[in-house]
């Protein structure tokens, strides 16, 4: 037990200084009654944090293109814009990460279709070469129907809690027949696979589960 000599007093517990006139105790403090639980950031802290960067790399790009035109005088500087646009993109990736922190599955396929996206626009940006069709969006498409599967084996989840999933990324893989058929798909082997893998799997689930399927449709358009 601690002891404070200037008030004359025994202090329980596991104090700093005297709770009375705030001097130096002495004596061995006690153990704690309760554990100390280590403070945590808040999501609100988090998205707090996140916009603060974000608004700080907005004003900085800002001056730095407000210095580049008009007092140096290069008037073909895009690179401040570029850097907002790719900073923004960032803030909303981590928002949605933070947001959706509780369920893996979300997640995961948010930052699929994420990549997806940025790697089209991306395409599009510096000449549309077409490698965003060929390789990144198939592949992406694949990994996430493995991981989907995946999820429900390990989770031991019913196929109705997670089809909706699957039957989304069907959809999204079925687009690639359009450049498939247009032949604009300039390596058109990763696209087959991935058409094929996800026809295989909707054999399956309407040949094997189709009162699953049907059952998650009644729950989605139920809400």
């Amino acid at each position: 037990m601690q002891y404070c000599p200037k008030c004359k007093v025994k202090v329980r517990g596991y104090k700093t200084e005297c709770p009375l006139c705030q001097g130096r105790l002495t004596g061995t403090p006690e153990a704690p009654a309760y554990p100390v639980l280590k403070k945590r950031v808040s999501r609100v802290s988090l998205l707090k944090i996140l916009t603060f960067i974000l608004a700080v790399v907005v004003i900085i790009m800002l001056s730095a293109r407000f210095i580049l035109v008009h007092q140096i005088g290069n008037t073909d500087s895009s690179w401040p814009g570029v850097v907002i646009t790719a900073s923004f993109v960032v803030w909303v990736d981590m928002v949605v990460a933070i947001m959706l922190r509780g369920n893996i599955l979300k997640l995961v396929t948010f930052e699929a279709y994420a990549v997806m996206l940025i790697s089209y626009c991306t395409d599009r940006v510096f000449g549309n070469r077409g490698w965003d069709i060929a390789w990144t969006i198939p592949m992406t498409l694949i990994a996430l129907l493995c991981f989907t599967i995946l999820i429900g084996i390990v989770t031991r989840a019913h196929l109705e809690d997670y089809v909706n999933y699957l039957i989304f990324d069907f959809v999204v893989a079925m687009i690639q027949l359009i450049p498939i058929i247009r032949e604009t798909n300039i390596f058109m082997w990763p696209a087959v696979i991935c058409v094929a893998l996800y026809l295989i799997l909707a054999a399956a689930i309407i040949l094997f589960r189709f009162r699953d399927l049907k059952n998650a449709s009644a729950k989605f358009w139920n809400m």
